[in-house]
C-alpha cells in the first residue's frame, strides 16, 4: 500500500490529511507527524492563534482555493462539533471626515457567495463607506483543529507527536507499517525555514495581535483603513467576528516590522483598537471586556502558498505559505495537493 507522511498539524496539515484519506480511502496509508498538536500553545504553532473567518479580496492569488473552502465551510456549518457558524459579514473602508472616499471595487466573489448586497453606508457604522454585506463563516480555531484531528483519526490517519530537524529526516521516518513514506507532504508553515536543510526567501513572518473579548455582535466586520492616523501603525485595520461559543475576536494588524518574534502586548495598539471598535461599532455597548490577548506569526509567502514537488527531493511535495489565509484556503489547497500527488505517486505505481 502506498504511504504518505504529512509533516505538520496546523489547519493546512490536518485538512490535507483528511482530504487525502477521504479521497483515497484504504488504498493509501496516511500518517501525520508534528511537534505541535491541537491543544498546544507554542509560539510558532500558528493555527490556534488565528481568528478565524472566511474573507477574500481582489488582490488574492488562487481565488479558486477560497471558493472551494467557502463551499466546504457551508457544509461544516451543519455539524455542531466543527464550531463553524454562518454570520453576515460587513466589509468597508473607514474614511475620516474631510477625507475622500476611495473608489469602490466590486469584490470578485459577489456572484458566488450567498446574500451579497452593496450598501454604501449604514447608520450603525460611523464613518464607514464602500460598505457591502455577504454571508460568511467564523471558525473557533482550537475547537475546529480538534474536530479535524478527530476526523482524521476516524478515517484511519495515524497521528504521532514527533519533531524532525530536516525534511530528510521525514523521508527516512519509520512509519507504523515498518516502511519509509513514498511521499512526504511538507505542511510546516513558517517553521519550514527553521529546518536545517530548508530555506525559502519568499517566506516571511507577519506578526498578528487579536483580542478575545466577552462582548458580542450578531455579525462580523472587516473595515480597512486607507487613511492611518499619526498614532496608527502600518498594517492596522478593524475586524470583529463572534465565536460560536460566545465572545468575539477583535483585531487587527498585519505587522511586518517587529522585533523578531516578540510576543509582548503592545498597550498603545490595544488602546487604539478598543477605541476604534467603540467608535465604529457602537452596538457593542459599553466597555470592552478583554478575556485574552493572542499574538502569533503568519507564514506569509510572496506570490502565495507553495504547492509543488520539491526540485531536489522527488518524494517531497510542499503545501505551506498561506499567510493570513490558512483557514480560508485550506480545503482548496488540499484539493490541489491531492491532484498533484495522484500524478506523482499513483500514476507511477500503475507503470
Amino acid at each position: 500500500m502506498p504511504s504518505i507522511l504529512v509533516v505538520g498539524a496546523g489547519v493546512v496539515g490536518l485538512t490535507t490529511a483528511v482530504e487525502l484519506k477521504s479521497f483515497y480511502g484504504d488504498s493509501v496509508d496516511v500518517t501525520i507527524i508534528s511537534k505541535d498538536l491541537p491543544g498546544d500553545d507554542s509560539v510558532f504553532y500558528t493555527s490556534p492563534k488565528a481568528g478565524a473567518h472566511w474573507i477574500s479580496s481582489n488582490t488574492k492569488e488562487n481565488k479558486d482555493w477560497h471558493l472551494t473552502t467557502y463551499k466546504k465551510l457551508k457544509e461544516l456549518a451543519d455539524i455542531p462539533e466543527s464550531f463553524v457558524k454562518p454570520y453576515p459579514l460587513y466589509m468597508g473602508d473607514i474614511v475620516p471626515e474631510g477625507k475622500e472616499v476611495p473608489p469602490f471595487e466590486e469584490p470578485w466573489f459577489k456572484d458566488v457567495v450567498e446574500d451579497y448586497e452593496f450598501l454604501g453606508t449604514d447608520p450603525k457604522f460611523q464613518q464607514v463607506h464602500n460598505l457591502y454585506r455577504l454571508k460568511s463563516y467564523t471558525i473557533s480555531t482550537t475547537f475546529y483543529l480538534v474536530y479535524l484531528l478527530s476526523q482524521a483519526r476516524k478515517l484511519g490517519v495515524n497521528i504521532q507527536r514527533h519533531t524532525i530537524a530536516s525534511l530528510s529526516d521525514a523521508e527516512e521516518y519509520m512509519l507504523p507499517s515498518g516502511s519509509n513514506p513514498d511521499i512526504v507532504v511538507n505542511c510546516t508553515g513558517l517553521q519550514y525555514n527553521f529546518l536545517k536543510d530548508c530555506h525559502d526567501p519568499l517566506l516571511k513572518p507577519v506578526r498578528g495581535h487579536v483580542l478575545l473579548i466577552e462582548n458580542n455582535l450578531p455579525y462580523q466586520v472587516t473595515f480597512e483603513q486607507p487613511y492611518l492616523s499619526t498614532e496608527d501603525k502600518e498594517g492596522e485595520f478593524l475586524m470583529l467576528f463572534p465565536r460560536p461559543e460566545g465572545g468575539s475576536v477583535l483585531g487587527g494588524i498585519y505587522d511586518r516590522n517587529f522585533t523578531p518574534f516578540d510576543t509582548s502586548i503592545g498597550r498603545a495598539y490595544v488602546e487604539r483598537l478598543c477605541k476604534k471598535a467603540s467608535k465604529h461599532l457602537p452596538e457593542l455597548d459599553g466597555e470592552l471586556t478583554i478575556a485574552k490577548h493572542t499574538i502569533g506569526f503568519r507564514p506569509e509567502r510572496d506570490g502565495g502558498a507553495r504547492i509543488e514537488q520539491d526540485s531536489e527531493h522527488y518524494k517531497i511535495v510542499h503545501n505551506y505559505g498561506n499567510g493570513n489565509s490558512g483557514y480560508i484556503e485550506s480545503w482548496g489547497c488540499a484539493a490541489s495537493l491531492v491532484k498533484l500527488i495522484d500524478g506523482l505517486l499513483f500514476t507511477r505505481a500503475k507503470l
